[in-house]
C-alpha cells in the first residue's frame, strides 16, 4: 500500500520577551502616537487621537509627527527613547486601520 508523508509547517515559535502590561486607564497618561505610514495613517491615526482625546480628557497625547514615521524609524531605539523623554506611559503604533 503507498503511503504519503505529511510535513506540518507550523512549527513554534520562542517567547524571548513578553509585552509591558496593559496601563489600566489612559486618564493622566500620555500617550505616544507612532507611525509606520502604511495605508491612510495619516487619516487613521490622528481619528484614533481625537476619539482618545474625547474619552480621556486629562490624558497627554503626543501625536504622529512628533516621531519618525515608517517600519524601519519607529522600530529604532531612538524613537523609543524619544518617545521616553517625552514622557509617554504607553504607544499607539501602526496605523490603526
Amino acid at each position: 500500500m503507498p503511503t504519503m508523508q505529511v510535513h506540518n509547517p507550523t512549527g513554534a515559535t520562542e517567547i524571548e520577551r513578553v509585552h509591558a502590561p496593559r496601563l489600566d486607564t489612559l486618564a493622566g497618561k500620555t500617550i505616544a502616537f507612532l507611525s509606520n505610514d502604511s495605508w491612510q495613517a495619516h487619516r487613521t491615526l490622528p481619528l484614533v487621537m481625537k476619539l482618545l482625546q474625547a474619552r480621556y480628557p486629562t490624558a497627554k497625547f503626543l501625536p504622529p509627527s512628533t516621531f519618525p514615521t515608517g517600519n524601519v524609524n519607529i522600530d529604532k531605539d531612538e524613537t523609543v527613547a524619544m518617545a521616553v523623554a517625552q514622557g509617554a506611559d504607553a504607544a499607539v503604533i501602526g496605523n490603526a486601520a
